[in-house]
């Protein structure tokens, strides 16, 4: 476990460096879920599915007064970090309750990959996510795509990531540099494999936790759980829906996955926007996020 300073001066606890500045970057400073009219008001209750290292509740605690959040992370050693994190900076300034389940479509135990070294991907479709991604897209692509995203989260300074992208737009340049890149990149994903352990998780869904929980309404349920989302989604009764009054879901598009869950949606009385955050990446693993309101 490290402490890491981000750059707002915030310290948290986290397995790597690398990790929390990219969850910084999406979460502080482009506010992806503050986006096509979302909204969070003093008082509100909120849903962090998918909490991770507590980013997002940390963000909620320190920009809005006299929440109450829900922060659901399943992975234990995760929900450790979370815990750490969530004490120093979330409990303070909310009411703030932390849930070691997952949300499915029903309760159960559940066998999750789990790597410390990429913690955010941790989830039950790993595999179903590796054969998601945009096969027809060339090694280039892929470099081109990681050397932006490490400038985005600061892993890269930008002069250093100008002079990678000249060295791969220049001709009899772009091989031998595709190949030295790429020599780490397999080694890692090598790496990866290896070191990626199962980890039991137990889950629940979300109306059986509303009820335990006696919830009356969500004002904004926060959804990153890779690639389990309509598992999330499916685990809401009938009745519950009026009481979400907006998501903000991240939605792997397999098969079709983004236009479907937008019609689910829209029938069940909301408004939704789909979109795309920044990061190159998102382009070549059709990762997209949708952002819904109830209409009534």
């Amino acid at each position: 476990m490290k402490s890491v300073v981000l750059p707002n001066g915030l310290s948290v606890q986290a397995f790597n460096r690398l990790e929390p500045q990219v969850l910084y970057h999406e979460i502080f400073a482009t506010e992806a879920y503050a986006k096509h009219g979302i909204v969070v008001q003093p008082g509100d209750c909120v849903f962090d599915v998918g909490a991770n290292l507590g980013l997002f509740s940390i963000y909620l605690a320190q920009h809005y007064p006299d929440l109450t959040i829900y922060s659901v992370e399943p992975v234990p050693a995760m929900f450790e970090l979370l815990r750490h994190n969530a004490a120093r900076h979330v409990a303070p300034a909310a009411t703030s309750y932390l849930l070691n389940i997952g949300l499915s479509d029903t309760s159960r135990t559940a066998t999750f990959a789990f790597n410390r070294t990429l913690s955010m991907t941790a989830g039950m479709y790993s595999k179903e996510l590796e054969a998601g991604v945009d096969r027809q897209a060339s090694a280039y692509a892929w470099v081109q795509a990681m050397v932006a995203d490490a400038a985005r989260s600061g892993q890269l300074n930008a002069r250093a990531a100008r002079g990678l992208n000249r060295l791969l737009t220049t001709p009899g340049l772009r091989l031998p540099v595709l190949v030295l890149l790429s020599v780490p990149l397999v080694l890692l994903l090598g790496y990866l494999k290896r070191s990626t352990r199962q980890v039991a998780c137990q889950l629940r869904t979300l109306s059986e936790v509303l009820r335990e929980q006696q919830v009356a309404r969500v004002d904004l349920v926060k959804i990153d759980v890779e690639g389990g989302e309509w598992d999330v989604l499916r685990g809401v009764h009938d009745d519950d829906w009026p009481r979400l009054r907006q998501l903000v879901i991240e939605v792997h598009d397999l098969h079709n996955r983004v236009a479907d869950m937008t019609d689910f949606l829209q029938t069940r009385g909301y408004e939704v926007i789909v979109d795309q955050e920044d990061w190159s990446l998102h382009r070549l693993m059709r990762i997209h996020t949708l952002y819904a309101r109830r209409i009534d």
